[in-house]
């Protein structure tokens, strides 16, 4: 009986103690369950933070790409705007160098002598049928200035009825640039007023003229004597002979 109670007692001790252990252990695990519920909730807030930190840092990666990309293509249009300043530079030098090579070519036929003589640097005179063909090429020395305005007068020295006469020659027009009955074009005089007009001269380095000139009936021409004239003043001639 003394075992049996004996062995009933050690039964609830050793039930009691499990209770307590047990009791204990589920104590510990509510005891520490706030703390892990803490932890994983701080764990979400890092995950989050990370996530938007590296949303962040993506962003203001692909801003500074979207920069650089920007940047790039303002360098390379800055080159093709240089690339094409320095062509038309070099155009424009090259040019400009042809023009004093121009400058200097004509400065080399500009007659020496006082600034802004006149010149007759070429004249040339022919007989055509009854008529005279012209070619006058007038230059002034010196550079550029003010331009010059004169005329020219064509002096013919010939024969006409056995004697040795001295005319100033008019300019020849043709009245029509057709053929008449199947005859050449029909020519006349131009007045010594309207010859003015058309050996006027107006120029500023160099000036070229050519023409016709006509010839008298029955005078023979033997010489043509070129003049610039300033109002009456005789500023250069030139004798040609026929």
């Amino acid at each position: 009986m003394a075992g049996s109670v004996r062995g009933t007692l050690i039964g609830w001790f050793a039930a009691a103690l499990l209770l307590v252990g047990v009791g204990a252990l589920v104590g510990a695990f509510i005891a520490q369950r706030p703390g892990a519920e803490s932890a994983a909730l701080q764990l979400r807030s890092d995950r989050v933070a990370q996530s938007l930190a590296r949303s962040e840092f993506e962003a203001q990666l692909q801003a500074a790409q979207s920069r650089i990309e920007q940047a790039q293509s303002e360098v390379v249009i800055e080159r093709a705007a240089r690339a094409e300043l320095e062509k038309t530079l070099s155009d424009s030098q090259r040019d400009l160098g042809r023009l004093r090579d121009h400058i200097a070519f004509y400065e080399q036929l500009l007659p020496p002598g006082p600034q802004g003589a006149i010149d007759l640097r070429a004249v040339d005179i022919a007989l055509q049928g009854r008529a005279l063909s012209y070619r006058v090429l007038l230059m002034r020395s010196g550079k550029p200035g003010e331009r010059f305005n004169g005329r020219l007068e064509f002096v013919a020295l010939g024969r006409q009825k056995n004697k040795e006469v001295t005319l100033i020659l008019s300019a020849l027009q043709s009245t029509s640039p057709t053929l008449v009955a199947g005859k050449d074009a029909q020519e006349k005089i131009v007045s010594p007023d309207a010859s003015t007009e058309l050996f006027k001269l107006d120029f500023e380095q160099f000036q070229r003229v050519q023409g016709m000139l006509a010839v008298p009936a029955g005078f023979e021409p033997q010489s043509v004597t070129v003049r610039v004239l300033d109002g009456d003043i005789v500023l250069a001639s030139r004798r040609v002979d026929l």
